[in-house]
């Protein structure tokens, strides 16, 4: 297993090592001219007339890796501010948008809607390009409503993404050791494990740092939701109205990935059937990545005989995911739950419950301990 093949950075993970290209060939300049105002359209209630004034462009001069990702990265956001960004929802998204969508998606194996991978991977450009990536040399390229919580709200989430990178290696080699190593070498690299994951989740409670979450229920959430009964049309492309999830952090491979490493399994209701659905929304290699380690992994059978060392590792090792789940969910009560007030639009923007979600994958995390 090497993570090159999984398009993994040994810097940055799952976060590409660097920027996307700042504009597309001359061909898509109307979309890149877009960007800056994208913002100031919605408000103006002048979105849907300048998408549905577009022409329909062929993607095919889009050939780079990079060139690919800036469209999806584009045309994920447009599809959300049309359907989302006037006084109702607009559930018949113009050809202008949906035909080169729904042609690069299916090329890339995503789905056609603003996703965790668009929003948060990819949605960065660097404040000073002479200094590394952090969450502090970075700001969105694209924005809804703009300001610094949805700014802050994205790079926060990519922080996730970079704290976590050092432990990508780590769940690697546990999974080559599960098959081949001693119960001390496993249990020595499930301890580097428990070590690295304080980081993520310190990475995590940073949301609350620039991202105010009143501002984020009313004014981020609704842009990254997904689509509401019966579906949306994707003009050009067919006149069966079309359902997604919306944007969510359960879409990132990176918890997916260490429940994979630890062998927990999460039971179809409440928890484990979405997070197998939400695979789809992650680049192919990564989901590569989490189900290679789920096929490959031996971790807990090697725990289940092991020594206690190993046993006591594997454990701090379920103990510290469970701490951090125990931080997502008080972070989608302080910023889901609480500002709904009447409590009647608590689902997260995957359309889940969030109590039973988040309680189901707690619970079972909790329940593989040995």
């Amino acid at each position: 297993m090497t993570l090159t093949q999984y398009h993994v950075d040994p810097v940055t993970g799952f976060v590409p090592p660097v920027p996307l290209p700042s504009q597309l060939p001359e061909a898509f300049a109307r979309w890149d001219d877009l960007v800056p105002d994208l913002s100031a359209l919605i408000r103006s209630r002048r979105l849907r007339g300048v998408l549905r004034g577009l022409p329909v462009l062929d993607i095919a001069p889009l050939v780079s890796e990079g060139e690919r990702e800036r469209a999806l990265l584009l045309l994920t956001h447009f599809a959300n501010a049309y359907v989302w960004g006037g006084d109702e929802s607009d559930l018949r998204l113009p050809a202008p948008v949906a035909v080169p969508l729904c042609t690069l998606a299916t090329q890339m194996g995503r789905p056609p809607i603003a996703h965790y991978a668009t929003t948060t991977l990819t949605n960065w450009r660097l404040l000073d390009p002479a200094q590394p990536l952090s969450v502090d040399n970075a700001r969105t390229i694209v924005r809804f409503l703009g300001g610094v919580d949805e700014d802050w709200f994205f790079i926060a989430s990519m922080g996730v993404e970079l704290a976590g990178a050092p432990l990508l290696p780590v769940v690697a080699d546990a999974v080559g050791q599960s098959r081949e190593g001693s119960d001390a070498e496993l249990a020595a690299s499930l301890e580097v494990f428990v070590a690295g994951m304080g980081a993520v989740q310190a990475a995590l409670e940073r949301v609350r740092l620039w991202c105010d979450p009143a501002t984020y229920y009313l004014r981020v959430r609704p842009f990254v939701s997904g689509w509401p009964q019966p579906g949306v049309i994707y003009e050009g492309v067919s006149e069966e109205p079309q359902r997604f999830i919306g944007g969510s952090a359960a879409q990132s491979a990176l918890l997916q990935l260490f429940d994979a490493m630890l062998g927990v399994h999460h039971a179809d209701h409440p928890a484990g059937g979405y997070l197998r659905t939400v695979r789809g929304f992650m680049p192919p290699p990564h989901r590569a990545f989490v189900e290679d380690t789920e096929r490959d992994t031996r971790v807990r059978e090697r725990v289940q005989h092991g020594s206690a060392a190993l046993q006591a590792a594997y454990n701090d090792a379920l103990a510290r995911i469970v701490a951090f789940r125990d931080a997502h969910m008080r972070l989608a009560h302080d910023y889901i739950m609480a500002p709904s007030a009447s409590g009647r639009d608590t689902l997260g923007t995957g359309g889940t419950a969030l109590d039973q979600f988040l309680g189901g994958a707690r619970r079972s995390t909790t329940d593989a301990r040995v």
